[in-house]
């Protein structure tokens, strides 16, 4: 069975919930920024001049 808490108790624990929920979310939320941000600087230009040298030393054959 359940136990029945007091409402004050169960007010606090929401509380003390939210509060501790968003210490997380300022820890993880940098982080997560700057990880995207990091993807975005370096992964992108990389996957472009990848695909800019692919493309420029392709070889084609002419056929006559």
């Amino acid at each position: 069975m359940m136990k029945e808490y007091p409402l004050v108790v169960r007010i606090l624990a929401v509380i003390g919930f939210f509060l501790v929920g968003s210490l997380i979310l300022s820890i993880v939320g940098p982080v997560l920024a700057g990880l995207i941000k990091l993807f975005f600087k370096i992964a992108i230009p990389l996957a472009v001049a990848y695909f800019l040298v692919k493309w420029l030393t392709k070889h084609r054959r002419r056929t006559y």
